[in-house]
């Protein structure tokens, strides 16, 4: 009983920490005074028409942007209760923001954290890559982590201390979390399949409520695609769809360095699989030289016939570095071949955070390979969609001098993209 107290007291502070953070940024930064910054001059449209025009078939549905109705509906309904000024939209994201890192932290609590763990975890969060600037502003990417979060929670909630209930109820909340996830972008495929195989790893064929809920919440998607005849509504399918093309796994290997390069550093101390390691590094080094993606940015966004767009971090960092094509190709593939090694290196450290560790490794995996039968732009943000557990895996498998040079390494990046958008 003591221990649960002391639990609850530090996620307690955790949770104060992030609210002061997040408010002390939007207070103490530029943001209050900024116009549309990243893609809310597109995704406030619908939201903003929703708001002044009212709920109909054409501003709820037949709306065009790349998110479904689960992102623009909260934040409309919000902004109409709230004043719907840009501003008073930011601030849903800030809410978002704090209620998922509650929701992380329950995950935590039963992924084996203790006590100051919870404001470790806390600070994790809010230095995943993009996350310190998405809590901020009007972005899909916030609403949409608390509703992987949310389907996370239904199935752990599930599978611990099972029971009839419990077996019942929980897959049908993980059905609707997956489903409203769906309705908000298409990446929680990657998370689905990543719950799937880690319940079938701990349940074998008792597993199967978990894939039925999922092959459910993929059904119920589909009448939005035959509405608007893609993944994305009509006027942006040219930017997002199906397609097939490696360049796009060759830069995702590359953006997965800031997130899981650390685990391969802990995974090699270790002594873990150190032949996989060098493999997954030699790989990514190889996938890079085969297929190496155009990190040029187009001066304009052509909708009907869109050039290849591989932008964030690492392709800033990589142009910035130099102006030599093959110095470039090599830095990417460095880049590349720590981030499948770190990948493999989170597999070696998974049981170290138990139900997290699997979660995110298969997450990750998928996620990456989804990406080689895609066609449009590929941002490094993307991977925060299948990342949102990594805080968990930083604080329970990594010592003390490894998570504190990742966490100065985070706080770089997290330093950099506040001063540059917020």
């Amino acid at each position: 009983m003591l221990d649960n107290q002391n639990n609850n007291s530090w996620i307690v502070s955790a949770t104060f920490l992030v609210v002061i953070v997040l408010f002390g940024i939007r207070w103490s930064s530029d943001i209050l005074t900024k116009g549309p910054v990243f893609d809310e001059k597109y995704i406030t449209v619908p939201i903003h028409n929703l708001i002044n025009e009212g709920w109909s078939v054409e501003t709820a549905i037949d709306f065009e942007e790349t998110k479904g109705p689960a992102m623009i509906w909260p934040y409309a309904i919000a902004g109409k209760l709230f004043g719907g000024t840009l501003n008073d939209l930011r601030v849903v994201s800030v809410w978002f923001s704090i209620l998922a890192l509650l929701v992380l932290s329950w995950i935590a609590l039963k992924s084996g954290v203790q006590k100051h763990g919870f404001l470790m975890v806390a600070i994790g969060w809010l230095l995943l890559p993009y996350n310190l600037v998405f809590s901020e502003i009007v972005m899909g990417e916030i609403s949409f982590l608390l509703l992987s979060l949310l389907a996370v929670m239904a199935f752990l909630w599930g599978v611990e201390h099972e029971t009839k209930t419990k077996r019942i109820i929980a897959p049908v909340l993980y059905c609707i979390a997956v489903v409203l996830a769906l309705h908000s972008r298409i990446h929680v495929v990657a998370l689905t399949g990543a719950i799937c195989v880690t319940a079938y790893s701990l349940q074998g064929i008792r597993s199967w409520p978990w894939w039925v809920a999922s092959v459910v919440a993929g059904l119920l998607r589909i009448p939005l695609w035959l509405r608007w005849g893609g993944l994305v509504s009509p006027e942006y399918q040219a930017l997002h769809g199906l397609g097939f093309r490696i360049e796009s796994l060759s830069y995702l290997a590359a953006a997965l360095f800031p997130f899981v390069g650390v685990f391969a550093i802990e995974a090699w101390r270790l002594a873990k699989g150190k032949m996989y390691l060098v493999a997954s590094f030699c790989f990514g080094v190889l996938l890079v030289f085969i297929a190496m993606p155009d990190l040029s940015i187009p001066e304009s966004i052509d909708f009907l016939n869109p050039n290849d767009r591989f932008q964030g971090i690492v392709a800033s960092v990589v142009t910035r570095s130099s102006s030599s094509a093959l110095v470039q190709q090599s830095l990417l593939a460095c880049f590349a071949g720590v981030g499948l090694a770190g990948l493999v290196g989170v597999w070696n450290c998974r049981a170290k955070a138990r139900y997290a560790g699997s979660i995110t490794f298969w997450a990750l995996t998928f996620g990456w390979l989804l990406y080689a039968v895609t066609r449009g732009f590929v941002f490094d943000r993307f991977l925060l969609t299948w990342a949102f557990l990594l805080p968990i895996m930083y604080v329970r498998a990594l010592p003390k001098w490894i998570l504190v040079g990742q966490y100065i390494f985070l706080a770089g990046i997290a330093a950099y993209l506040t001063a540059s958008w917020l």
